[in-house]
């Protein structure tokens, strides 16, 4: 099959604000320390200010569809990202915890229309391209996360302030949009739009495929390190349990587009997410260090393509546009990742950190009962 050259340059374009959308959002959990000590706030008062984000996620996610259904997704992407790195700076300047608050919500809102934005993109494209392409993708925005939390780090210890930093990150976003944004696909504004399609029917296990997902999988990033301390390892091998898990998500997202193509989504999914279950489960159970990091990579592995073809699968839901299915179910995930941390750290209170870990190997088997519901994934041409 030849492709033309216009969607050749939308392929590199979008990959770009998947590259950015990651990048971003790592800059800023890199910084979230420095930014606190900056305004002197205690635990409590951070953890609730970090809800922020959370909150503006939920109130993107409700609104997002409709949004991208009324502009068309190339120009939500571009305006959404350019928002979202003012927001970035924004945070870094702002003088009081009150004012972080709002500014994280405003942050996660904006956020939130980006991410939308550009995976009805990569629907648009996926469908012109008759074949998966969508795994590769989120491995770009994993791509972009590894290598934002890693310059962050580089940048904090250089003692860089992060609103410079942030003012970096805005440059060279900036550009980023203004010379790829104008090669995104134009996508048709439908004549019927929705503000919020309520997942129910096939969007609903979708949705609850999502909310598992984000509870199981995303045990890791605050969990990991606080596990394997516990297991007596030192701080530096105990930081590597997140950067474990995103290094081979990464590469599993990598060959997802091939192992789609090859086997469908459904098993895909399925023996990913079995794997990945059973993988965490003898790893926790191992009670050793050693252990405890390869089934982390387990999870990496199994889970890595859960997202992009559970939106994938959503975008071909018979009704709805692609934007306003991919935010019904994205907004199921995000409730995931606010009862997560919660129902997790409930779970280790009672009964310890690995009674989390084996609730999480729970969760990834209920995900992979589920992984019928990507039946609809199929690529068109």
């Amino acid at each position: 099959m030849t492709l033309d050259s216009g969607l050749v340059r939308a392929r590199g374009a979008l990959s770009s604000l998947f590259l950015l959308h990651g990048f971003v959002a790592a800059s800023w959990v890199a910084r979230i320390p420095a930014v606190s000590e900056g305004l002197g706030l205690g635990a409590v008062v951070l953890g609730t200010v970090l809800m922020g984000n959370m909150a503006g996620s939920l109130l993107g996610g409700f609104t997002s569809g409709g949004l991208v259904d009324r502009f068309g997704s190339r120009r939500v992407a571009q305006l959404a990202a350019l928002a979202g790195l003012g927001a970035l700076l924004s945070l870094a300047l702002l003088p009081s915890a009150a004012l972080l608050l709002v500014g994280l919500v405003v942050y996660g809102l904006v956020m939130s229309y980006l991410n939308i934005a550009i995976n009805a993109q990569a629907t648009a494209l996926e469908a012109r391209y008759g074949r998966p392409i969508f795994s590769t993708f989120h491995a770009l925005w994993s791509l972009g996360a590894l290598v934002g939390a890693l310059s962050g780090a580089g940048l904090a210890g250089l003692g860089l302030e992060p609103w410079l930093h942030f003012a970096l990150v805005g440059l060279v976003g900036a550009a980023t949009v203004g010379v790829g944004g104008r090669w995104l696909l134009e996508t048709p504004v439908p004549p019927i739009r929705r503000v919020f399609a309520l997942p129910t029917g096939p969007l609903l296990f979708l949705g609850l495929m999502g909310l598992c997902t984000a509870i199981s999988d995303g045990s890791i990033p605050g969990w990991s390190g606080v596990y394997l301390r516990s297991l007596g390892a030192p701080e530096s091998v105990a930081a590597m349990g997140f950067a474990v898990h995103q290094s081979v998500m990464l590469l599993g997202r990598l060959s997802g587009d091939w192992l789609a193509a090859r086997y469908g989504a459904v098993r895909v999914v399925r023996f990913g997410a079995l794997f990945g279950g059973l993988g965490l489960g003898l790893g926790v159970l191992s009670q050793s260090v050693e252990g405890a990091l390869l089934g982390i990579a387990c999870m990496g592995w199994g889970m890595a393509t859960l997202f992009p073809m559970m939106f994938a699968a959503a975008a071909n839901t018979p009704g709805l546009t692609p934007a306003s299915a991919i935010a019904s179910v994205s907004t199921m995930s995000t409730l995931g990742g606010l009862v997560g941390p919660i129902l997790l750290g409930t779970v280790a209170e009672v009964g310890g950190v690995r009674s989390s870990f084996l609730l999480a190997a729970v969760l990834a088997g209920v995900v992979s009962w589920l992984a019928f519901s990507l039946s609809s994934y199929r690529p068109r041409g």
